[in-house]
């Protein structure tokens, strides 16, 4: 199962209607295995909105009114996770990921290993 915080659900159904993605657009979910070099991390979280249709190979999760496409290879190592944010004093916003399969992470909360 993978969740989004109600703010950060509030925040991804900003962005869908502000840079006016079409109806049915979802959240896709993934990684890649790509972690910080020299952090000892493996995966780094993939993140971005998607207009085409779940695949065959994707699970599909909706929390917070949103659509959540996972592909199978990437939720054994995302299951129960969630997405939340955090807004620094600048405004600028960062997606925190809490993933209890993450048993290192980097500084910058982008990768992880298991």
């Amino acid at each position: 199962m993978i969740t989004l915080s109600p703010i950060a659900g509030k925040y991804c159904m900003a962005l869908l209607e502000q840079e006016k993605f079409p109806a049915g657009t979802a959240l896709r979910l993934g990684v890649t295995r790509d972690g910080c070099e020299g952090s000892g991390t493996e995966f780094r979280y993939a993140l971005g909105f998607e207009a085409k249709p779940a695949s065959a190979n994707d699970e599909v999760f909706k929390s917070e009114g949103i659509n959540i496409y996972v592909d199978r290879e990437s939720l054994r190592h995302l299951d129960g996770l969630q997405l939340d944010i955090r807004q620094h004093h600048l405004g600028e916003i960062q997606f925190i990921f809490w993933n209890p399969q993450a048993r290192h992470s980097c500084g910058c909360g982008h990768t992880f290993s298991e």
